[in-house]
């Protein structure tokens, strides 16, 4: 009996393009299709984030900011889709430490646990557990002034959670990285006072 070797074209990732560079009001187009695939929105006073499914309007995660409580975040119950269910977005995102030193976070998803990190070529990508050198999600920064979010196959029924995870990191490390700013500006002008004055 005669074996052949049949090879089969790898299934491509999606590549989910912002219309704008914000985490918190956009509209994520997939690939160059340019059909809508999911919106996020933030309410007026922008204490809640929600994504939604841009064909059925469906929402799929919501993260709450709350001042003086921990932030929450939720997803839609499997068994009641009308109810949300709620928790920690520390418990969801878990922070961690690297064996190289670095800091992370863990999220526990159907692939089971997955690592998300900062990364030099990426910005910020997205790990299993067992290899920490291949990512399955990751952010596209090759192109100044767009972002775009490539998603590996096998990660289909984790969309919204890879989603919810890189918007809040991104977020968090904007902030970070506004604060280092500002305070670079004030020690700069600090020491341009103490020059003048000696």
């Amino acid at each position: 009996m005669d074996s052949q070797l049949t090879l089969v074209n790898a299934t491509p990732p999606i590549c989910l393009t912002f219309s704008r560079n914000s985490m918190i009001n956009t509209t994520l187009f997939r690939d160059e299709t340019r059909h809508p695939a999911y919106t996020l929105t933030t309410e007026l006073r922008g204490s809640a984030t929600n994504l939604h499914c841009s064909a059925t309007g469906k929402l799929l995660a919501r993260v709450t900011r709350r001042e003086l409580l921990p932030d929450v975040l939720a997803f839609p119950d499997i068994d009641n889709d009308a109810k949300l269910k709620e928790v920690r977005l520390s418990k969801w995102m878990r922070r961690c430490k690297l064996p190289d030193g670095s800091h992370a976070h863990i999220i526990v998803s159907e692939m089971g646990n997955c690592v998300l990190k900062k990364d030099l070529l990426h910005r910020l990508a997205l790990f299993t557990e067992y290899d920490l050198s291949t990512p399955i999600a990751h952010w596209d920064v090759s192109v100044p002034g767009s972002l775009s979010l490539v998603l590996y196959p096998g990660t289909e029924n984790f969309h919204p959670q890879i989603l919810v995870a890189f918007t809040v990191q991104e977020l968090k490390m904007r902030m970070a990285e506004k604060a280092d700013l500002v305070a670079q500006s004030r020690a700069a002008a600090q020491s341009k006072t103490l020059v003048n004055v000696n």
